[in-house]
């Protein structure tokens, strides 16, 4: 299932739980899991699942770690897929529909900031879950919309100064 959803995107062809190995071994991709046996019962479901991807690149350079691979954690929460770290950050993000993930400069008014050009532009913010490393320090806001962002909008969020990088994703 996770070999799936990471080849999927990057695929010219159709990609399914069947061929998903294969899709991966024809683009040059080597896929190795670590599964640690629990028992996932109802009564002690599994806590989270990890998935680390080395040697890629990335269009949010903060999942990247220090060795050059990119961590991201996971679970379910009422029978939604949240992500709840991305590199050294935790977040709490639905994974349904849209979202922006901005690394910033933690400091005071950045919800109300980039809250304020999606409201200017009609753009439905769902949630907003901000994780940081430290206060006023480096941090990962993960905004939750309604409706895709053109590409003025998200321009106008870059030019924030406090924010270094962002990436929209539609889920």
């Amino acid at each position: 299932m996770i070999i799936k959803g990471l080849i999927e995107p990057i695929s010219s062809v159709f990609v399914n739980l069947v061929n998903a190995d294969f899709t991966a071994k024809q683009r040059g991709l080597r896929i190795t899991e670590e599964r640690v046996i629990l028992d996932g019962s109802p009564e002690n479901p599994l806590e989270f699942i990890q998935v680390q991807i080395a040697n890629v690149e990335s269009r949010f350079a903060s999942a990247i770690s220090d060795s050059g691979e990119i961590k991201v954690e996971g679970r379910v929460k009422d029978g939604i897929p949240h992500l709840t770290k991305v590199g050294s950050f935790e977040v709490d993000v639905s994974l349904e529909g849209s979202i922006i993930l901005c690394r910033q400069v933690d400091q005071p008014g950045m919800i109300g900031k980039v809250g304020s050009v999606l409201g200017e532009e009609n753009v439905n913010v769902s949630f907003m879950s901000v994780g940081r490393i430290a206060p006023r320090k480096q941090a990962v806001m993960a905004i939750g919309v309604d409706e895709q962002p053109s590409k003025e909008t998200l321009k106008r969020i870059g030019e924030i100064p406090a924010i270094e990088e962002f990436v929209y994703l539609k889920l």
